[in-house]
């Protein structure tokens, strides 16, 4: 059951350049061939557009939002008239290991790619995370010993559903019986109304959701701390000093983190219950699940505390890329790479230490860039933040801050000042660069290409601008 929390609320040829608004749809849209698109009247034209030059798709079925009902085109049928089309019972016999979802994802490196998940995979994740929610998520929403009332509760669904994350947690919902708040887009005052007024038990979040709990004006105003009894975070790590400044609005609040990716459905590593709060780790490796770190020549590395590639063997590994190959992601054994950098502490938990691509390396020092992100936050002037290693002559790469301002009023010597209190000499930041907005993907995480771009266009800027000064000197 779902309520509305907004109510106002073949190959593809490009012919000519790609309009960045719907290059995208169109990529997929052609190389997954697909026939069929849904949508709303929203998004009909961008749609349209997008499927222009996509001659696989035969037909796109509409939602109507506008109370005026118009005319659709001749391709376009009324969702409500495939309602009305008389039933017709058909023959089908599905495999476990046919392909059920193929959700794109950039994977470790490279463009988007169509993930290959079977009904198995989808079927045993669920089964994964519906006995996680009911043996770990139960008492910290319920009480121990009591008994779980799902039906009764309510959820808020903030989370894209074209994102691994965002499906299956809509999915979980629907299977517990509980009811989900579905909203247009996400909106600060509409989450937090609605928190309150549901008297919601459960939110799962990303990293950009914590830093508004966090820091906005808004949230104390609202009082939702006595409602919320778990915050799930994940998509993206966040940082310690992050979730310090979220449960210190939510002291009462079970503040778990859990690791995971599209290629293997959706959680890998989830929290217990028992452990507390997760600042720093994002839980034991899930049921059904084997784990191992490799270090840079591919062997497994051992013991507590070492850092390496973590790789993922289970029942929800994705077949693989649709009609690609990406470096052996998935290993002779079965293991899934996944890129990211991590350890195992003597409790059997996984801390996520960033991704092996992401490292800055300092004068020969790696400086994972969510470290400095994180003590950034710290500042209560910073509303967010993103680092970037930028190329030097000198140290090989240096720090580069790219900082959304609370206050304007900041100034890049308070920053100075800030991080030299907290950081070693080798993760200072050398240049700072104020912003409106951090680019990021839905489910969180930071679009470090796109600010090595922006870093990049700024440096050209700078060099252009000393040049014409110095011409006209």
């Amino acid at each position: 059951m779902f309520t509305n929390a907004d109510a106002a609320q073949q190959q593809c040829r490009f012919e000519s350049p790609p309009t960045k608004d719907y290059y995208e749809l169109k990529m997929q849209f052609c190389d997954s061939n697909s026939c069929i698109v849904f949508t709303d009247e929203d998004r009909l034209e961008r749609i349209r557009r997008a499927t222009s030059q996509c001659p696989g798709v035969r037909k796109i079925i509409c939602l109507r939002t506008f109370p005026v009902r118009t005319e659709f085109p001749e391709n376009v049928l009324d969702f409500v008239e495939l309602t009305q089309t008389p039933d017709q019972p058909i023959d089908v016999k599905v495999s476990m290991d046919s392909i059920a979802l193929l959700p794109y994802s950039s994977g470790t490196t490279g463009r988007p790619k169509g993930c290959l998940l079977t009904h198995r995979n989808i079927g045993a994740m669920l089964d994964i995370a519906k006995n996680h929610l009911e043996q770990e998520l139960a008492p910290a929403m319920f009480g121990k010993g009591n008994p779980a009332t799902w039906q009764k509760e309510h959820t808020v669904l903030l989370l894209p559903w074209y994102h691994a994350y965002g499906l299956n947690t809509m999915l979980e919902t629907i299977l517990l019986g509980m009811t989900g708040i579905v909203f247009k887009k996400f909106d600060t005052t509409v989450m937090l109304n609605r928190i309150k007024f549901y008297k919601v038990k459960l939110a799962w979040l990303v990293p950009p959701m914590l830093i508004v709990l966090a820091k906005d004006p808004m949230v104390p105003i609202f009082n939702t701390a006595p409602y919320l009894k778990v915050i799930m975070s994940a998509g993206a790590t966040a940082g310690s000093q992050l979730l310090e400044e979220v449960k210190k609005r939510f002291p009462s609040t079970w503040l778990c983190q859990a690791y995971g990716m599209t290629e293997m459905v959706q959680f890998t590593t989830l929290p217990r219950f028992e452990d507390g709060n997760s600042f720093e780790t994002v839980g034991h490796l899930a049921s059904n699940y084997e784990m191992k770190i490799i270090d840079k020549q591919q062997k497994e590395v051992t013991g507590t505390g070492k850092i390496g590639q973590l790789c993922f063997r289970g029942p929800t590994i994705m077949k693989g890329y649709l009609r690609q190959a990406e470096a052996d992601i998935i290993d002779s054994d079965g293991f899934l790479k996944t890129g990211d950098l991590g350890s195992i502490d003597e409790k059997g938990r996984v801390h996520v230490t960033g991704r092996i691509k992401e490292l800055i390396k300092v004068n020969g020092m790696q400086v994972p860039p969510v470290e400095i992100e994180d003590v950034l936050l710290l500042h209560s002037k910073v509303k967010d933040c993103a680092v970037i290693g930028m190329p030097d002559e000198h140290k090989g790469e240096s720090p580069m801050a790219f900082v959304v301002k609370k206050d304007h009023t900041l100034t890049e010597v308070e920053l100075t000042d800030f991080i030299r209190q907290k950081l070693s000499s080798y993760k200072w930041i050398d240049v700072y660069k104020f912003v409106d907005e951090i680019p990021k993907t839905q489910s969180g995480k930071i679009r470090r290409k796109k600010l090595r771009q922006m870093a990049e266009e700024t440096e050209s800027t700078d060099s252009s601008e000393e040049t014409s000064k110095s011409e006209k000197a």
